[in-house]
Order: structure tokens, then C-alpha cells, then sequence
């Protein structure tokens, strides 16, 4: 924290004078006002000063690498909360200014590895509007911030034919939103998997959707009868004509789906992470590296009371269970055509999902 006034901070001329003096650092340099006002002037493409004022509840990003310098106004008084350490920040794309608002009003914070998290903060998510200066190039850019990135990572995979369990990022990597995977029709939670029996907010989905039936299974080769059998075919890519629904409760396994172009995604799942795959998707399923995954799957049409003493992996779906796979290429069934003109065709212009920064 620093109160930066004449009457607290000691050397305070000579301070103002060093803040003022045009510089650049070899990191970001991200400011919380809490109290007070002040401007950060900033060198746009053309070497023209760009002045930006903040005031209390404005969070500033400055790149390292940028020319840049800070003074008070006329109020004279500002208190910054100085440091943020935060990969939101590079991956999001934004560089220069931001406000920032929680659901249930503002929560000052400060976090050292990912900003979801805000273990003592009163709210589970909170909502980023970013100004981006346009003679800077960027642009005006809404960010929605949840936890379900501690247990939901997605990105594009590379062609490699190297072991399937390894996370086959592309160089330089190109992560992608849950946001834009829920534009293929992938739908993701975040639950608490320690408590799914009582958890309220697995009651809501499963009410909410209909997912009725329920059952467990462990992937593992100690534990899943004919293992490697099993683990080829749910690698082998095919679709389902129902949604098929998994809530990973213990362990971590890889969901690649196909996008609009035909691009592999991989979904990371991890343990408290839901996914829901739409009927008619092309997918495959593996194990990564860890080798074990303990997950729920989820359907229905009716909700039924369902107590279980003792969970190995819940599977959950709508009526009766369907497990039947239809390997590529089935793409003259109704769930396939259905697909690809809800969440495919409709968009059909538009550039394939973008990777998420």
C-alpha cells in the first residue's frame, strides 16, 4: 500500500519528481487506486502523450517495455494498492486501464497466481470492463472472470502423433476461452466435488436439465475391466446422439472436440470441473499423464432422489442411458445435421473459434 501525499510519504518532492520522469520497467506495472485521483501519461505509436486520469476502484495496466511517467492532480492525493501478480492479465490481451466490480459491490484483493483465486473475497466472479486506447490499436473488450479456470483449461492441439496422455499444445500456444468453447455448444461448470451429494448447485443443474440417471465408473488400468480396450475407443473420434455430461471428481483427463474448422481443442477437466458435450459433436476422451480420473456423468429427463454411500465416478444422463458411440463418419445422423446447424452453420461467415489470449 502506499499513501501518496505530502503528509505521509517521506522525500515526497523528490518522489513525484522520480514518478514524473519519463521511464519504463522490465515488468508490468499494475496500480489499484483505492482513494484519490491521478494521472499516468502514456506514449502512444507516434510518441504523442496520451494522458489517463484514475480514480478509486480503477485498476491500471502498463506493459512492460512502455514509456511512461505518473503525477497527482490537482487533488494531491492518491492510495494505490501497488502490486498484482496476475496470468488474467497477460492472457486477456489488455495492457493499458480497467475498472473493477464485483457482483456484490467492490472487493479490494490482491493474488499471486491466478485471479480466480479470491479465496476471501464475497463473491465467486466478478466482471473486468477493459478500455482499450484505440490510437494504441486496441480495442474495447468484455472479460467475464470465474473460477472454473482453476478446473477447466482449454486449447489447440498440434498435429503431433506423440503419446495422446501429453497436453499437445501448438508453439507458441493458442489457449481458448470457455466462452467460446460454450459457442460450440460446450457448456462448463465449476462444483465442489468433496460434497456432491449436498452440493445445491449440482442439484440446480441436474433439475434444471434433467439429468436423472446417475451411475460411477474409474478409468484407470487398476480399476476399468478390458482398460485398454476402453481407453482406445474412447479415443477413437465419434459423436453421441444425446448430450454426454462428466463431472470430474477426482484425477484429470483430456476432452478434444472439434471446432468449427475442423480444429482439434483439448479441454483439460480437472477434479471439481463439469463438462457438458452437445449430441452430435465429433470428440474423443483420454487420460493425461496422471493416469487416473474419477468423474460423474450426468443425463435425465425426471429427477429421482439419489443417495450414494460411496462415489468411484458418477455418470449422469437424461432418461435412460444411451452409450452407444458412432464413429467419424455419421454425419447423416439427425443429431450430427442438428449440430451442425445450431452451433456450425448459423455462423457459418464468421472465422473459426479464436484462441483465447
Amino acid at each position: 500500500m502506499l499513501d501518496l501525499c505530502p503528509e505521509k510519504v517521506e522525500k515526497y518532492e523528490e518522489k513525484l519528481r522520480n514518478f514524473y520522469t519519463e521511464h519504463i520497467h522490465g515488468d508490468e506495472e499494475i496500480r489499484y487506486c483505492l482513494e484519490g485521483s491521478g494521472y499516468f501519461d502514456v506514449r502512444d505509436k507516434d510518441d504523442r502523450w496520451i494522458r489517463i486520469q484514475i480514480k478509486a476502484s480503477d485498476l491500471i495496466v502498463l506493459p512492460a517495455g512502455i514509456y511512461h511517467r505518473f503525477t497527482l492532480d490537482t487533488t494531491n492525493y492518491v492510495k494505490p494498492l501497488n502490486e498484482f501478480w496476475c496470468s488474467v492479465f497477460d492472457r486477456s490481451g489488455f495492457q493499458i486501464g480497467a475498472s473493477l466490480y464485483g457482483c456484490e459491490g467492490f472487493v479490494p484483493f490482491a493474488v499471486k497466481a491466478n485471479i480466480s483465486h479470491l479465496k476471501d473475497c464475497t463473491f465467486k466472479w466478478f466482471e473486468l470492463w477493459v478500455a482499450h486506447l484505440p490510437l494504441l490499436g486496441w480495442t474495447l473488450r468484455h472479460i467475464v472472470l470465474d473460477d472454473r479456470e482453476e478446473v477447466l483449461e482449454a486449447w489447440y492441439m498440434d498435429d503431433s502423433t506423440e503419446d495422446q496422455r501429453l497436453p499437445h499444445h501448438r508453439e507458441p500456444k493458442e489457449l481458448v476461452s470457455l466462452d467460446k468453447l460454450s459457442e460450440l455448444g460446450v457448456l462448463s461448470w465449476r462444483l465442489d466435488a468433496d460434497n456432491y451429494e449436498a452440493d445445491e448447485e449440482l442439484k440446480k443443474i441436474r433439475a434444471e436439465r434433467g439429468y436423472s440417471y446417475v451411475d460411477f465408473i474409474e478409468v484407470c488400468p487398476e480399476k476399468l475391466p478390458n482398460y485398454e480396450e476402453k481407453i482406445k475407443n474412447f479415443f477413437e473420434e465419434h459423436l453421441h446422439t444425446d448430450e454426454e455430461i462428466r463431472y470430474c471428481l477426482a484425477g484429470s483427463g483430456y476432452f478434444d472436440v472439434r471446432d468449427r474448422n475442423d480444429a482439434w481443442i483439448r479441454v483439460w477437466v480437472k477434479k471439481g470441473g463439469m463438462i457438458v458435450l452437445p449430441a452430435g459433436i465429433y470428440h474423443r476422451f483420454t487420460l493425461d499423464s496422471n493416469n487416473y480420473i474419477k468423474k460423474n456423468i450426468l443425463f435425465g429427463h425426471c429427477i429421482a432422489s439419489l443417495k450414494l454411500s460411496y462415489i468411484q465416478a458418477m455418470r449422469l444422463f437424461i432418461g435412460d442411458p444411451i452409450w452407444t458411440p458412432f464413429n467419424r463418419p455419421h454425419d447423416h445422423l439427425p443429431a450430427r445435421k442438428d449440430y451442425l446447424q445450431t452451433f456450425v452453420q448459423k455462423d457459418a461467415a464468421s472465422p473459426a473459434v479464436d484462441a483465447a489470449a
